[in-house]
């Protein structure tokens, strides 16, 4: 716990527990955009290196009546991305047909399905995938663009036009856009070119959804994104604006008034995500394009029911994958596999063994011939770089710093697992820290309080709920089995730390909403 001192001009306009806030967050720099986030704000999609380009390439592929695919993930941000493209495309008169993969296919393109794609198809439009199809891309006879944001191999497709913010991009916050803002700023730009009366801020729901659920750091861009994609979800909700896909999927998460992040990370997104994971994710897709409030209600009934088995798998699973990395636990990197585990849950799995065990973890479903897996760090190590030195293993590889999907031959799995552990033995088993914004008395909660710390909501990736210290000085538990310490309520989602709550220990809480919530209680004072 290190206190970053605001300057005095930054307290004497937003007050001392703002100030410090905002600059414990790097935003103090960008306070007033921060604070009052306007889509005026955001660079222009001339500042995306291929995107004009891209944009010329598909304007001259509609006038010439191609047929036109576009080929997402099956994830939210690129089920979104592929929404918000073909609502637009259809918009003047293009001949398109979105297309999805299952985890059968596995994520992006093969040799396959780009012979399937040449024999229905005259041009190609990637979504959330394609930045690392070198060979399907550069063999096929398909003019292809591709709208991606994932990290960038070494050799990339030379005959696709590339809209990736990560190559070419000079302004630093376009470079962490999802695919979902990525095909936003195409959208904005085929609007303009066709001179339609069309608004392209409603698209903004489906890119704070494919943002939000992918994890994107809200820096200044995002976090204008999500701002206002989370109040369009909210005029949705209260049926003021009508979208009949998206407010079925609202109303089955039980969500009907102001929408926040972490009804998108934990309500929404799953729900979304649950079709790609178990089923097909064309479902959810349909869903966010359809006009049918009835058919809409089915839909997302369908996803509600898809989302309580994926539970059930996961909880399964988990259990399962957390005995065998027992086995590991003098090692860097953890491996594990099983012929039973269902492909569309393991980055689930992978996140929360990582999360629990302080370093990377990859988790695979071992087929026959192939074994499909997902690779989740921890803060603070970067796993892109190393993991692409094993390239020559994999039959399918890409994803984040953080975040990777893997495919490669069964029969390579103990080579993968001894291979890997080599390239992060210097690793060691990180402790969790949690970042702490400055001390502040429980009881000194109050509206004016709350009201200063929702103006910095969303919360999320590089904007997390605020944390506080105090030390404790009386404690209790009342009726309804909450802690009351120093004459505040805390919840408590981890009863272990009750047990450790002591007079002069000092203990973290965050703010979520309106609640104070318990973070963690100090150890080995008595």
């Amino acid at each position: 716990y290190k206190e970053k001192q605001p300057s005095r001009e930054l307290i004497n306009k937003y007050g001392k527990l703002l100030a410090q806030l905002l600059v414990n967050r790097g935003f103090d720099k960008d306070a007033e955009i921060i604070l009052d986030p306007k889509l005026s704000y955001i660079p222009t999609y001339r500042e995306l290196a291929g995107l004009e380009e891209a944009l010329e390439r598909i304007v001259e592929a509609v006038k010439k009546k191609k047929r036109i695919i576009i080929y997402g993930d099956y994830d939210v941000d690129g089920i979104t991305g592929t929404s918000i493209l073909y609502k637009t495309l259809k918009k003047i008169g293009a001949k398109v047909y979105p297309i999805l993969p299952n985890r059968q296919i596995g994520y992006g393109l093969n040799v396959q399905l780009m012979k399937i794609f040449e024999n229905y198809g005259d041009f190609l439009i990637t979504v959330d995938n394609g930045t690392s199809a070198v060979n399907e891309i550069d063999n096929s006879k398909l003019d292809t663009v591709v709208i991606d944001h994932h990290n960038v191999p070494k050799e990339i497709p030379k005959k696709a036009i590339l809209v990736n913010p990560k190559i070419g991009s000079s302004v630093e916050s376009l470079k962490s856009l999802s695919s979902s803002a990525l095909t936003f700023y195409l959208a904005c730009a085929i609007i303009r070119e066709f001179n339609l009366e069309e608004d392209p801020r409603t698209y903004l729901d489906l890119v704070a959804l494919g943002l939000l659920a992918d994890y994107m750091p809200l820096n200044v861009v995002n976090r204008i994104f999500a701002v206002k994609g989370l109040n369009l979800l909210e005029h949705i909700a209260k049926g003021n604006i009508k979208k009949a896909g998206v407010k079925a999927l609202l109303d089955i998460a039980s969500l009907k008034g102001k929408i926040t992040s972490k009804d998108v990370y934990f309500s929404i997104a799953p729900r979304l995500n649950s079709a790609g994971r178990i089923s097909k994710a064309y479902l959810a897709l349909k869903l966010l394009l359809e006009e049918d409030e009835n058919k809409a209600k089915r839909l997302a009934y369908g996803l509600n029911e898809l989302n309580k088995r994926r539970q059930v798998l996961t909880k399964l699973t988990y259990e399962e994958a957390r005995r065998k990395a027992e086995s590991q636990k003098d090692k860097n990197f953890i491996v594990v596999w099983d012929e039973n585990w269902h492909p569309g849950i393991l980055g689930i799995v992978a996140g929360r063994l990582a999360g629990e065990l302080g370093k990377p973890v990859a988790v695979f479903a071992k087929g026959n011939k192939k074994a499909t897996g997902s690779v989740r760090s921890v803060e603070d190590v970067e796993i892109y770089s190393k993991i692409s030195l094993l390239s020559s293993m994999f039959i399918k590889w890409g994803g984040h710093d953080k975040a990777m999907g893997l495919t490669l031959p069964s029969t390579r799995l103990e080579e993968f697992r001894e291979k890997v552990n080599l390239l992060f033995e210097e690793t060691q088993r990180l402790e969790i820290s949690i970042p702490v914004d400055m001390e502040l008395e429980p009881s000194e909660i109050n509206e004016e309080v709350l009201s200063q710390i929702s103006r910095l909501e969303p919360f999320g990736e590089g904007n997390p709920y605020p944390v506080f210290l105090t030390t404790v000085k009386n404690y209790r538990i009342n009726s309804q089995g909450k802690v009351v310490i120093n004459g505040a309520e805390l919840t408590c989602w981890n009863n272990e730390l009750i047990k450790h709550i002591e007079v002069g220990k000092r203990i973290l809480y965050s703010i979520e909403g309106k609640s104070l919530v318990l973070v963690d209680v100090e150890y080995g004072i008595s």
